[in-house]
């Protein structure tokens, strides 16, 4: 609907707080071209920024509902509010030149190691969790716990999946991280069932060593895989032995693992730990890698994503991954 088209006397603000979605839903646009005329003013690509800019029109919506609940604004206002709240997230973005040098420098100074999650993938067009229910259901599964009970059903979602994926390809961030492996990330560990980041390095003409099941190993840098891979496609499903983990589960570690970072000291090692992608709900992933990384003893760590109500932590740059891993990774 134009904003033109909407005449603020004909709506009463009861029917506007009723259908507040829809109604600040035609802002979307021209906001959008607002923003990024303006990031593109400040020297910076918008569709680098696009995801966040999407971000930071729905947090804008928001605050400026909360203003409509006191007081009625016109059309032109209620548009300049939510520009206003926008472009004050974005500068917020923009302005954390201190966290991407920092993390640069201790990247450079004690290397990394990377724990990825399905946000960094998103950005190739993989889609999110929340949008497996659509595979789910056209593998004629209604949750995971039918996937675990039928093997036949639980095989052709992997093999669809691979279909999927097999289509995509690999981002600036796959790139950044395969490109910066060895020599600045020590250990990549990805929760990720595709092979985005195998596929960007056999661009860079390298393989990086992989291990995607649970049994000894006895070199050092690798790609961990220990929620399934779709170059590792098994008809069962037990973990550890090519079996996926699947978005309503705990998560899971490989035992050896586990004994890898004890027999090469990595569990003593000074290293930058960074956290890009990943929700961080899983139970067994935070107490076995992430709690222990970053705590036991202390490391710097740093976490890359789009929640905007985390700008001012230091532990957190907000921002598309394609976009913060060229600020802070020292091959890029």
């Amino acid at each position: 609907m134009p904003i033109d088209s909407i005449h603020a006397s004909s709506m009463p603000i009861d029917s506007i707080h009723a259908n507040f979605n829809s109604f600040l839903d035609v802002f979307d646009e021209p906001v959008r071209k607002f923003l990024e005329d303006q990031v593109r003013t400040l020297g910076y690509d918008p569709h680098e920024l696009l995801p966040v800019i999407k971000i930071a029109i729905e947090e804008a919506k928001k605050l400026v509902l909360k203003e409509l609940k006191k007081v009625f604004l016109p059309l032109p206002i209620l548009k300049g509010r939510i520009e206003e709240h926008a472009y004050t997230y974005i500068i917020g973005v923009l302005s954390q030149s201190k966290k991407w040098r920092s993390a640069r420098d201790r990247i450079k100074s004690y290397r990394s190691v990377f724990l990825v999650g399905a946000g960094i993938s998103f950005e190739s067009g993989m889609p999110l969790t929340k949008y497996l229910s659509d595979l789910l259901c056209f593998c004629e599964a209604k949750d995971y716990d039918e996937l675990r009970r039928d093997m036949q059903k639980c095989l052709k979602f992997k093999l669809e999946f691979k279909k999927i994926c097999d289509d995509k390809s690999v981002s600036e961030s796959h790139k950044l991280i395969a490109q910066n492996f060895p020599e600045y990330i020590l250990e990549i560990i990805c929760l990720n069932w595709d092979n985005l980041i195998e596929k960007a390095a056999r661009k860079l003409g390298k393989e990086i060593p992989k291990v995607n099941e649970d049994s000894p190993v006895t070199g050092e840098r690798y790609l961990w895989k220990f929620h399934g891979d779709v170059e590792k496609i098994t008809k069962d499903n037990v973990k550890g032995k090519g079996g996926w983990v699947f978005p309503d589960e705990a998560g899971y570690v490989f035992n050896c693992f586990i004994s890898y970072i004890e027999r090469t000291g990595l569990k003593d090692k000074l290293f930058t730990f960074v956290i890009v992608g990943y929700s961080e709900r899983e139970e067994n992933i935070y107490k076995n890698i992430i709690e222990r990384f970053e705590k036991v003893p202390p490391r710097p760590t740093y976490r890359i994503g789009l929640d905007l109500r985390n700008l001012k932590r230091e532990d957190y740059i907000v921002g598309p991954a394609d976009f913060v891993l060229k600020k802070i990774l020292p091959s890029a």
